[in-house]
C-alpha cells in the first residue's frame, strides 16, 4: 500500500513539472514567437525532449501550433480568445496585493482595493470580505472621493459630469462631495471615526486611481491607530505604495 501512494504521489509530482514546464514555453512563445523549439530550448535551459513534449501538449490544447511550411510555433487565436474574455489583475495591484496581505496577518481588519479609470469606470478588485456590499453610491463613498483625489480637478469634473449623467434625473453633487475630495486630496487618506474606517489612496499610474479601504471585521470598530499600524506594516513590504505616508502617521 505504502509504494502505490508513493507511485502516485510521484506521478502527481510529474504531472506538475510536466504543467509548469508547459507554462514557461508558453509564456516564451508568447513573449518571443513566433520562435523555434531549438530556440525555446535555449531560452527555457529545458531539454530538447522536455520542450518537444510541451510543445506537444500545448498544440493538443490548441493553445499553439507550427507555423506553415516553418519549424516555428506561434499562439493561435483560439487562445486569444480566451485570454480576451479572461479576468486580468489590474496593473499594479500584484504587488499591492502582497503588500495588503502581509500587512493585514494576525489582525483584526478587512480590506478592499478598488480602482478609478480616467474614464471614470469605478471598480472593486479585490476584498478579503467576500460577503462586504462595497460602497457603491459614487457622490456619497469616501474610497470613490480618495480615488479622485489621485487626479486633477479639471479631471475630476470631467468624471463627476460623467457620473452625473449615468445616475440620471435627480442627481445630484452636494457640498460634502466636494469637501472629501479636496481634504482627500490634501491628505492622501479619509478616516471616518464614527464608522471605524479609513480609505487610503495608493501610488498608481496615470490612466487609473488605486485606493484600499480598511474596516473592522463583523460589528467591530477600529480605531485610527490600528489603521496606521497597518498601513506602516503594508509600507514596509512596498515602501512606494503610499505617497502621503508621512500624513497618515500623523
Amino acid at each position: 500500500m505504502t509504494g502505490f501512494a508513493e507511485d502516485a504521489e510521484e506521478d502527481g509530482a510529474a504531472a506538475r513539472g510536466s504543467a509548469a514546464r508547459a507554462l514557461a514555453v508558453l509564456a516564451l512563445v508568447l513573449e518571443h514567437g513566433p520562435v523555434s523549439p531549438q530556440r525555446l530550448t535555449e531560452l527555457s535551459g529545458l531539454s530538447r525532449t522536455a520542450v518537444h513534449r510541451a510543445i506537444h501538449a500545448l498544440i493538443e490544447q490548441g493553445y499553439i501550433r507550427y507555423q506553415l511550411g516553418k519549424m516555428h510555433v506561434i499562439v493561435t487565436a483560439g487562445l486569444r480568445a480566451r485570454i480576451d474574455g479572461a479576468f486580468f489583475s489590474p496593473p499594479g495591484i500584484d504587488a499591492i496585493s502582497r503588500a495588503v496581505d502581509a500587512g493585514l496577518k494576525h489582525r483584526r481588519i478587512q480590506c478592499e482595493i478598488a480602482v478609478l479609470s480616467r474614464e471614470g469606470g469605478f471598480r472593486l478588485v479585490e476584498t478579503t470580505a467576500p460577503d462586504h456590499d462595497v460602497e457603491d453610491d459614487f457622490f456619497d463613498s469616501e474610497l470613490v472621493s480618495v480615488l479622485l483625489s489621485h487626479f486633477e480637478p479639471v479631471e475630476v469634473t470631467r468624471i463627476t459630469a460623467k457620473a452625473l449623467r449615468e445616475a440620471g434625473e435627480g442627481a445630484s453633487v452636494e457640498p460634502e462631495y466636494l469637501d472629501r475630495f479636496r481634504l482627500a486630496r490634501h491628505q492622501g487618506f479619509l478616516w471616518n471615526a464614527q464608522l471605524g474606517t479609513m480609505c487610503l489612496r495608493l501610488a498608481g499610474d496615470p490612466e487609473q486611481a488605486v485606493a484600499i479601504r480598511l474596516f473592522g471585521r463583523g460589528a467591530a470598530r477600529l480605531r485610527q491607530r490600528d489603521c496606521v499600524e497597518t498601513v506602516e506594516a503594508m509600507a514596509r513590504i512596498s515602501p512606494k505604495m503610499f505617497p502621503n505616508l508621512a500624513t497618515i502617521r500623523i
